[in-house]
């Protein structure tokens, strides 16, 4: 009977999972073309890129954090079977795309002629760096629009959507790029010459073509997420009036996810200064590497995606034992996952690299810190499933605080000692990192074991079972 239970519990996870790991794999292919797309203009192009990716790490974090806000809700509505709190937490979703996507538009383009120069871009790399963070922000609400609401409809149990749409948008922007990041020019294909047309925008023509795509997903999911059929269906002209116990209870839920994300992303803004400051080829060979680590832990987002949805599911329907067991496997799957890939990755790693850049340099070094990351990786999947499962539990605020200590008490310090005190340029970045995510995974699975997330979310009472 318990193995029954168990492998109907494997299946449902698995089902959630696998779209949601595909799209992380497409989102991964993508960025993997428009870094070797751009690679191929050099070094230069490469940092343009490299510079500006702590910044938008930085705001997709904080739309990480309301879509928890409001997709832990969802959740906990759906499985309790309260359709009309459920269709009123969508309303409040679509004001909450207008009024953030709308905030983080202006912040960037208010700080995106100076935010480079204060990473340390180089004067050869600033022009670009500028223009590519300009034009990649212009599609802020749309970008809002995409984070929110597919979280929303991966808790709600619908996973497949935000897959199909990213597919379609994922695709569109690699066509983009072909036109926007070359010039004009003739290419050979089977015997024939055939003039290509193209804007010769560089890492701008990249960001150029990125915001399109972006702009369509986003746009695809919002009018997946308000026409879900009767149940779920709403209007657009319902959704201006603010709800106030939902606006708080999201603020409660999502605030400390931001949080967590903002500072994880500042730890990077401050380590993309670090390295920016041992030169262009290390910034460019910091990105490639960066870019390749994607591979490692993307099984892991999947996983969690599936896994704050039945946690969340599981707690609107007051049932400690299955959020549990969800949770539990959950993380068993995102660390035994991620293992695998690691050890392809280890051995493929200079192959891989060398795909990016066409310099020589750039890839060798990539490579390198690529081979000092992947042994700490599997405890990073373990720290974004068990973070994202003791969210669905409505434990949000240990994570948070997990990620305050671990990014500046860890990472930073021990990266200022390497750099700058061992001398060990950007492999002592590498390894802080490597150190960090151990430290991270450890504590929040140790977190999620423990099971004091059960009396956070009220179900360590006799009336849960």
């Amino acid at each position: 009977m318990r193995k029954m239970q168990a492998d109907g519990r494997l299946r449902r996870l698995w089902q959630l999972s696998w779209p949601a790991i595909a799209e992380q794999l497409l989102v991964t292919m993508v960025s993997y073309v428009d870094t070797a797309m751009v690679g191929v203009l050099g070094a230069a192009g490469t940092a343009a890129v490299s510079v500006n990716a702590a910044p938008l790490w930085l705001g997709n974090g904080l739309l990480t954090g309301v879509g928890v806000g409001y997709s832990v809700q969802l959740s906990n509505a759906v499985s309790a079977g309260n359709d009309k709190r459920a269709r009123a937490i969508l309303r409040q979703g679509v004001l909450a795309v207008a009024v953030v996507g709308l905030a983080v538009l202006l912040i960037y383009q208010a700080l995106a002629g100076v935010l480079p120069r204060w990473l340390g871009a180089e004067a050869d790399v600033l022009p670009q760096a500028v223009a590519y963070l300009r034009l990649y922000t212009l599609a802020s609400p749309f970008t809002a629009a995409s984070f929110i609401f597919s979280a929303m409809l991966r808790c709600m149990g619908n996973t497949r959507t935000p897959l199909y749409f990213n597919a379609a948008a994922n695709g569109l922007n690699v066509l983009m790029n072909f036109l926007m990041i070359y010039p004009t020019r003739t290419v050979s294909l089977f015997g024939y010459h055939l003039l290509v047309p193209g804007a010769g925008l560089g890492a701008a023509g990249a960001a150029a073509a990125s915001a399109i795509s972006l702009m369509v997903a986003g746009s695809a999911m919002l009018a997946a997420g308000i026409r879900q059929g009767p149940r779920f269906r709403i209007h657009l002209r319902e959704c201006l009036r603010p709800q106030r116990d939902i606006i708080r209870q999201a603020v409660y839920l999502g605030l400390p996810s931001a949080v967590e994300r903002a500072t994880i992303n500042l730890g990077q803004i401050a380590t993309t200064a670090m390295v920016a400051s041992l030169g262009t080829v290390a910034l460019a060979a910091n990105q490639i590497a960066t870019t390749a680590e994607g591979l490692c832990y993307l099984p892991a987002y999947g996983i969690s995606y599936a896994g704050v949805a039945l946690v969340g599911q599981s707690v609107g329907a007051g049932s400690r034992k299955e959020a549990c067991a969800y949770g539990t496997m959950a993380a068993k799957l995102g660390f035994l996952f991620t293992t695998g890939t690691v050890a392809v990755l280890f051995l493929v790693a200079p192959f891989l690299t060398g795909l990016f850049n066409s310099d020589g340099q750039v890839s060798l070094l990539a490579a390198q810190m690529l081979r000092i990351v992947v042994f700490s990786e599997p405890f990073f999947a373990l720290s974004i499933v068990c973070a994202a499962t003791l969210r669905g539990a409505l434990d949000v605020r240990f994570p948070m605080v997990v990620s305050l200590a671990s990014m500046w008490g860890v990472r930073i310090v021990l990266a200022l000692i390497m750099v700058y005190g061992l001398q060990l340029g950007l492999a002592g970045v590498w390894l802080a990192m490597d150190i960090d995510l151990i430290v991270r995974g450890l504590l929040c699975a140790l977190r999620w074991r423990s099971g004091r997330w059960a009396h956070i979310c009220g179900l360590d009472g006799p009336a849960s079972n």
